[in-house]
């Protein structure tokens, strides 16, 4: 005898949240709406699955505690694929970096010359401490946590319910409905109604375009006369042009407009290098952010650097150019039942290696504010209090990454080729990003919410 189940005509309907983008950002958010059961999330992804471009991505520890927060899933398999700087060398464990001079050069100053040598030690930058310090200690992770792109987000997709995600799914429009709710229309056709929408959609954000196109604004990525070739090294090259030491932990080679990043991924089966140019006003004026380069193109702009650090630039086997852009912008994060978070929001320059951390801090605040709300005429509020608690230091992230990456070019107002200078700047520049209290953060939005 079959049984049929009914409905309850009285039980309150599901909320429903429409997520465009399924990178980080989206996947963290809709993560951490999971233990809230009257939240119905889909995620809209214009690409035919979930994938990441780039190679490898560092995450500091104000990061990593954010990943736990959300959920402990998601600090499960980031560990599975962590690397940090190798077992071989014990008293780095808890450094993010070594800063290096990056090419010989004499450095006059105060009736004295000081001569500067390619490799020498300027410092190294060691991590947290306290009971933050603490937190990393006890889940086995080192200070400096970099991952592949594309295995963290595997991870990731692990923790998505099957049904959670529609592919395909380029969003063309939307509409704010006077009876509360969001009209989306999608390239393919379709229109969807949800209760409200959180954009994810990157850098190249569409949700943004449209937010700030219906009131006439333009908020667009800007372009901070910065460029990188960027590549995965085998480390066995590596080591053989580096040494065992450099090419095994984390070091950032600075010089006169630009530096040189290395640090190993995938267990240290490869070494992730970034090697960043800033040449004054320079403009790029390419439709594209990564465009093909040569060889030669790569060793005449490093032209003057170390030597072994040149042959190594010059094995990379790709030869690509990427372009940097950010967000640098005053508008809110915000406009009615519309909210953008991670970099859609607020992309940031890699040099001082936060901006993709915040979309994790942004996924926790924005969950919680979220998931405690039982009525969506509630989120528009809630939006509100998550674009007051979080566009400063997102904003700041930007404005911090921007000067790091001046300092690190010997450009830093007040700082130039100062070494004495530029080890204060470096021990200096990370500890606000770091040591950020995330759970008295939420706790101040929660209050504001209350107070709406």
């Amino acid at each position: 005898m079959s049984s049929i189940t009914r409905e309850d005509p009285l039980a309150p309907k599901p909320l429903n949240l429409a997520v465009i983008g399924g990178g980080f950002a989206g996947l963290a958010l809709t993560i951490g709406l999971l233990p809230y059961p009257n939240i119905k999330t889909t995620i809209y992804e214009s690409a035919p699955a979930f994938a990441e471009i780039g190679v490898g991505v560092a995450f500091g520890p104000n990061a990593v505690r954010a990943m736990g927060m959300i959920s402990p899933g998601i600090l499960d398999g980031f560990k599975k694929h962590l690397t940090g700087n190798d077992a071989g060398y014990p008293d780095l464990k808890d450094v993010w970096a070594s800063f290096r001079y990056g090419m010989n050069w004499t450095e006059e100053g105060e009736g004295e010359e000081k001569k500067r040598k390619y490799g020498d030690l300027i410092t190294h930058l060691r991590g947290t401490r306290g009971a933050l310090g603490s937190m990393l200690e006890e889940a086995g992770i080192n200070t400096r946590s970099c991952i592949h792109r594309a295995r963290f987000l595997n991870e990731l997709v692990k923790l998505i319910p099957e049904g959670t995600a529609k592919f395909g799914k380029r969003l063309v429009d939307f509409e704010e409905l006077g009876e509360g709710g969001v009209k989306l229309k999608f390239a393919d056709g379709e229109i969807v109604v949800a209760d409200a929408v959180v954009g994810c959609d990157g850098i190249k954000s569409t949700t943004r375009d449209i937010m700030f196109g219906k009131e006439g604004k333009s908020v667009k990525p800007n372009f901070t006369g910065e460029y990188a070739y960027r590549a995965l090294v085998p480390v066995d090259i590596a080591v053989e042009t580096l040494g065992d030491e450099l090419a095994k932990n984390c070091q950032l080679y600075v010089g006169h407009q630009g530096y040189i990043m290395s640090y190993p991924v995938e267990h240290g089966k490869f070494i992730n290098i970034a090697a960043c140019r800033k040449k004054g006003d320079f403009e790029w004026d390419h439709e594209n952010w990564i465009i093909p380069s040569t060889t030669e193109d790569m060793v005449k702009d490093f032209e003057g650097w170390g030597r072994n650090i040149i042959e190594l630039i010059s094995r990379f086997e790709t030869k690509d150019k990427w372009g940097f852009y950010d967000m640098s912008h005053e508008e809110k994060y915000y406009r009615g039942r519309i909210c953008l978070i991670g970099d859609s929001a607020h992309a940031s320059t890699p040099h001082i290696g936060a901006g993709a951390g915040m979309a994790f801090e942004d996924a926790y605040i924005l969950s919680n504010l979220l998931g405690t709300s039982k009525d969506a005429r509630v989120w528009e509020k809630a939006f509100k209090c998550f674009d007051e608690i979080r566009r400063q230091r997102t904003q700041n992230i930007i404005k911090a990454s921007k000067k790091a990456g001046m300092a690190n070019s010997f450009q830093g107002e007040g700082i130039g080729s100062d070494m004495d200078r530029l080890r204060l700047d470096i021990k200096a520049r990370y500890r606000w990003v770091w040591d950020f209290d995330l759970e008295a953060s939420l706790v101040e939005a929660k209050m504001m919410l209350l107070n709406l």
